[in-house]
């Protein structure tokens, strides 16, 4: 036998004799130890102490031999401390702790004449280890709290009440250390167990994956015995075939062990002590090995196995252990993260669904781009006749109709006169034009005559065929023209005419009635030609101003109104185009009987031969004439102002109105435009001023009124008064300063003496007028229709008429809408060529975006992206309603449709291709190459989002177009809007850290409620790994969500709400302001 042998036969023998002395003594009565007191390390000091002196303790202080660190701790070199592993401590690491694993530091220690611990509730163990419910694990891994989203931490955990989710946390008792695994293990050697029946031996293992190394307690009767350090383990795992039992070994190659002096084995009265054998004969390698349920537990090493072969007749020690480690459930073995999806099918799906659709919409709008011409209804040999069945309504409406006003009079804000008593009847089949110089009220007598709401006092009768009728059935006989063509560039010329006679032409008219009805109309007009011709604008070819002007008639003149007015109808026109619109319009009035008003500035002379009546407005609103045209020029040569030859009578009335006095010379010759035949009038002696004596030329009669011309002076070089000019500079300065001086006194003067001739000759023109038999005449014929000379006749408004309801309405204007939007497409090609563009590029820049704090932080930029694009691709909605502001309220002005059919159509084109189609792109395109979550629900709510903030940015947009009708001002608020909601939206401030009272604005931002629903959508259940400074790190993205402040159960509630809320409100305001604020003021 050798001598390692012998040795561990006579250790055996005395370990053997010592369990036997246990076995069959009293614990409570034990046999004195064999060793004498001597051997008390304090004994030999006792006889060498003075009397009366205790001893005196040492201090502790690792650094010295006689103190050690138990369970191999790391002696501090700083404060002679020891660094105790987890559930140990005193100074030299060599008392159980208690309470439980997750009270770190705050941890006590067992009491020395103690053999157990009380373990907090879910933990167990001799040193409170062992976790063994997943609620004990919750403060190593926090649950989240339900109502905030965020993590709670020990300190909250005991608050009762509080209602939390369920935790993360696990704990996972399979026995495989994933970082740091805790064992507490009853030894199960039948031999071992009877020997020590009332004082059970026990194992703790510990195993730390990050260091690689395993520690190991003995204990007897829950005090430790002796403990043991593993190094340069490797633990393996045996999986269990179809759900069996998994089988953890750790295997460790160095191992070593120590005795805890005066312990039982170790050195305790009556005990063997097998320290040296621990310590000469334990180097490993050492092998602990259990199963998943914690039976069939082993612990092996060589020289162990052999000392319980020799006394037991095990082969190793065989254990039931219990194991618990805190973990996310995430980290738990068998539990294996999804692997990255292959997402080629799907981005390969998204793409061809994009695609498709692109196609299509390209298609549908080059097919609907490509038939702008209607089908026509069919008319033979060129006319064009409605049915006799649908022409009742224009033969009530052909019936004729006078207007005759009286004693109109308008004063604006400081009883500031604009019309004077103004007077006048245009009747049916007639043209009546209101002449004047600019500011003489022309624009503000005709929107009295035609019952345009005005600001400021209007007084005055009003009769048409002698009766007084309201308002609302006034409205149903007229048609009015602005001065301005207010009409919409991508529409043809059919199709402009169509959408009025579709839109207030009675509701019991059929379709095909009604484009007869408009074909009609371009015939009355002469712009039957170029029905298909596009109205076009500034800069592209289109139509003549003529045939716009034209154009904007026919809208009106579709309804087959009684009367017609037009506000400067040859405003802007070439002298042709002027007279063929105003030649239009007199063949409309004398072939259809109707009754035509209208405004015009200084007419030429083939124009003024079509005028009918004849209303002339001097400055202030004084009338200076009003009658028939045909007795303007007698009138006016009877009260000493004829027109002399060669001038246009037009020109002529107007300088009259204006100026007296002139340097041109006058003819003795025949005046322009007289007649034969005008009625004998009434002459006026008007007096002369000295000053516009002294202007007469040699040769001027008396009678004779001054034209206004411009003097020019052109001399030759070399003539007098040039000589003159150059010999008065060459004087002195001061003499040249003082004849201008005296040059700017006279001139002035002149000009204060010419203004009050001016008012003074107007004053009087206005009282000749006032005195003249054409007054008087009036006055009997208006007496006459007072007294009922026309009672009897029969004025049809067609009160019953019921135009297209609110339905048709809003069908007619989309049609008209989808339109404009398809011929004038550069804006929507621009947004959906911008998505797709813009999607490849981020698809580009955050292709696979990892699951790590890198990952995550490209997610976030990613949805900051977007939602930054889309917030301020928005304010593209300014400048569209801009284009057609003026457009609706002249509609809305002449009742072509209720404001809110045009603005439901006007949004549904808007929202739908603009905001709805390209974030669906977008969306599309750029989800699975990102490598965004690969889940249908979050898919789908990806877009939904997108689609909300999108609707929500762009009503809000909307809504600021509608108050600010200034488009520079709109753009700079809406951009202002947008930054402050960017500010605001939790990236770039912290909720935690806004000022006080600044909170609730980040709770109305869109971009915020935006923003966090995309980012709760995509990271609530992803846990982001990273490896830092060696060490892996793993993080719930929950728990960097709550850091930023953003809360992660908000996606519906507030987030979602908020989105909805806004949009909903924005677009209920807006439509309000259309309804009450939008509309035309005179």
């Amino acid at each position: 036998m050798s001598t390692s042998g012998m040795a561990r036969f006579r250790l055996g023998l005395l370990l053997l004799l010592t369990l036997s002395r246990l076995t069959f003594s009293n614990l409570n009565n034990r046999v004195s130890s064999s060793i004498s007191l001597v051997n008390d390390p304090f004994s030999r000091f006792a006889n060498h102490r003075p009397d009366g002196c205790p001893p005196c303790p040492e201090c502790f202080n690792c650094q010295l031999p006689r103190f050690v660190c138990k369970q191999f701790g790391t002696c501090d070199e700083y404060d002679g401390q020891c660094r105790c592993p987890e559930g140990f401590g005193g100074q030299d690491c060599g008392q159980p702790l208690c309470g439980s694993l997750a009270d770190g530091e705050k941890r006590h220690a067992r009491p020395d004449n103690a053999t157990s611990c009380e373990c907090k509730p879910g933990w167990s163990g001799i040193n409170c280890n062992v976790c063994e419910t997943d609620q004990a694990c919750s403060a190593l891994v926090p649950p989240v709290d339900r109502h905030t989203g965020r993590p709670m931490y020990a300190g909250s955990l005991a608050d009762e009440g509080n209602e939390t989710e369920s935790s993360d946390a696990v704990c996972y008792k399979g026995g495989f250390a994933v970082r740091k695994n805790h064992q507490m293990c009853n030894v199960t050697n039948r031999k071992i167990l009877d020997m020590l029946p009332d004082r059970p031996p026990q194992v703790s293992f510990t195993c730390d994956m990050n260091t690689a190394a395993c520690q190991f307690q003995f204990w007897i009767g829950g005090i430790e015995s002796f403990y043991c350090a593993f190094d340069q383990c490797r633990q393996s795992i045996q999986v269990g075939y179809e759900g069996g039992i998994n089988v953890t070994t750790n295997e460790c190659s160095q191992m070593q062990c120590k005795c805890v002096p005066g312990r039982m084995l170790c050195g305790e009265s009556g005990s063997v002590d097998i320290g040296d054998f621990l310590h000469e004969e334990i180097k490993g390698p050492g092998k602990f090995s259990c199963s998943s349920d914690g039976q069939g537990c082993k612990f092996e090493e060589p020289a162990m196995n052999q000392l319980i072969t020799d006394v037991f007749g095990d082969t190793y020690i065989t254990l039931d252990c219990q194991s618990g480690e805190c973990m996310h459930y995430t980290l738990v073995p068998g539990f294996k993260a999804p692997a990255r999806p292959d997402n080629s099918q799907l981005v390969a799906l998204s793409i061809a669904v994009t695609l498709l659709f692109v196609i299509l919409a390209s298609s549908l709008f080059w097919h609907c781009g490509r038939n702008r011409a209607h089908k026509y209804p069919a008319y033979l040999h060129g006319q064009i006749r409605l049915p006799a069945e649908e022409s009742n309504h224009f033969k009530s409406n052909a019936d004729p109709t006078d207007l005759t006003f009286s004693k109109i009079s308008y004063s604006v804000a400081g009883n500031k006169p604009v019309l004077r008593e103004v007077f006048g009847q245009a009747k049916s089949g007639q043209m009546m034009a209101i002449m004047g110089a600019s500011g003489a009220g022309k624009s503000s007598l005709l929107d009295i005559l035609a019952k345009k709401p005005k600001a400021g006092s209007v007084e005055g009768e009003i009769l048409v065929n002698g009766q007084r009728i309201s308002n609302e059935a006034f409205k149903r006989l007229i048609g009015y023209v602005d001065q301005e063509d207010t009409l919409l560039s991508t529409l043809t010329v059919y199709e402009t005419v169509l959408c009025s006679a579709m839109l207030r032409l009675p509701r019991t008219m059929s379709v095909e009635a009604k484009k007869l009805r408009t074909l009609e109309t371009l015939d009355e007009l002469g712009i039957l030609a170029i029905k298909n011709s596009f109205i076009g604008k500034s800069g592209h070819r289109s139509i003549s101003g003529g045939e716009k002007r034209r154009v904007s008639i026919a809208c009106e003149l579709v309804t087959s109104p009684r009367m017609l007015f037009l506000d400067e109808p040859t405003s802007g026109l070439d002298s042709f185009n002027a007279f063929n619109v105003i030649d239009a319009l007199a063949k409309l009035a004398r072939n259809h009987q109707r009754t035509i008003i209208f405004t015009i500035h200084q007419p030429q002379s083939n124009i003024i031969a079509l005028f009918d009546q004849l209303v002339l407005l001097g400055r202030g609103g004084r009338l200076v004439y009003s009658g028939a045209f045909s007795q303007c020029h007698d009138y006016f040569k009877q009260i000493g102002h004829p027109c002399p030859i060669g001038y246009n009578l037009a020109d002529f009335l107007i300088d009259l109105t204006m100026k007296q006095h002139t340097d041109a010379p006058q003819s003795s010759a025949e005046p322009c435009g007289s007649s034969a035949h005008s009625p004998p009038l009434k002459p006026l002696d008007l007096s002369r001023t000295n000053i516009a004596a002294t202007t007469r030329s040699p040769g001027e009669s008396p009678g004779e009124t001054e034209l206004t011309t411009r003097k020019m002076y052109h001399e030759p070089t070399g003539s007098l008064r040039a000589r003159q000019s150059a010999s008065r500079l060459r004087q002195p300065s001061s003499s040249i300063l003082k004849r201008f001086s005296l040059l700017y006194q006279l001139t002035t003067d002149v000009e204060a003496k010419e203004g009050e001739e001016d008012i003074k000759l107007l004053v009087e023109l206005e009282t000749a007028f006032a005195d003249s038999d054409l007054v008087k005449q009036f006055g009997r014929d208006y007496d006459r229709l007072l007294a009922g000379a026309r009672a009897g006749a029969d004025l049809n408004t067609a009160e019953g008429v019921s135009r297209a309801t609110g339905w048709e309405q809003f069908r007619i204007l989309s049609g008209r809408a989808f339109k404009n939007l398809y011929r004038n497409p550069m804006l929507m090609l621009s947004h959906y060529l911008l998505a797709i563009v813009l999607a490849v590029i981020c698809a580009a820049l955050f292709h696979d975006v990892t699951m790590d704090i890198g990952g995550f932080q490209g997610r976030m930029g990613l949805f900051f992206f977007i939602l930054a694009l889309f917030g301020f691709s928005s304010l593209t909605t300014i400048s569209l309603f801009a284009q057609e502001r003026l457009i609706f309220m002249r509609e809305r002005a002449n009742g072509y449709y209720h404001p809110i059919a045009y603005f439901a159509s006007k949004a549904f084109f808007d929202l739908l291709p603009l905001r709805i189609v390209p974030p669906f792109i977008l969306g599309s395109l750029v989800y699975y190459p990102v490598g965004l979550v690969a889940s249908l629900e979050q898919f789908w709510k990806f877009l939904l989002v997108l689609i909300g903030f999108n609707l929500t940015s762009a009503s809000v947009v909307l809504l600021i177009s509608l108050v600010l009708a200034d488009g520079g001002v709109a753009n700079l608020v809406g951009s202002l809007v947008m930054l402050f909601n960017l500010l605001f939206a939790g990236l770039l401030v912290n909720r935690e850290k806004l000022p006080i009272g600044t909170a609730w604005i980040q709770e109305i931002s869109f971009f915020h409620a935006a923003f966090e629903a995309l980012l709760v959508n995509e990271v609530r259940y992803l846990t982001l790994k990273d490896h830092r400074y060696g060490v892996d790190i793993e993080v719930p993205s929950a728990s960097i969500l709550s850091l930023f402040g953003f809360r992660i159960t908000a996606f519906w509630w507030p987030d979602m709400t908020v989105l909805t809320g806004i949009f909903l409100g924005a677009m209920s305001f807006s439509g309000l302001v259309m309804v009450v604020f939008v509309k035309e003021r005179r």
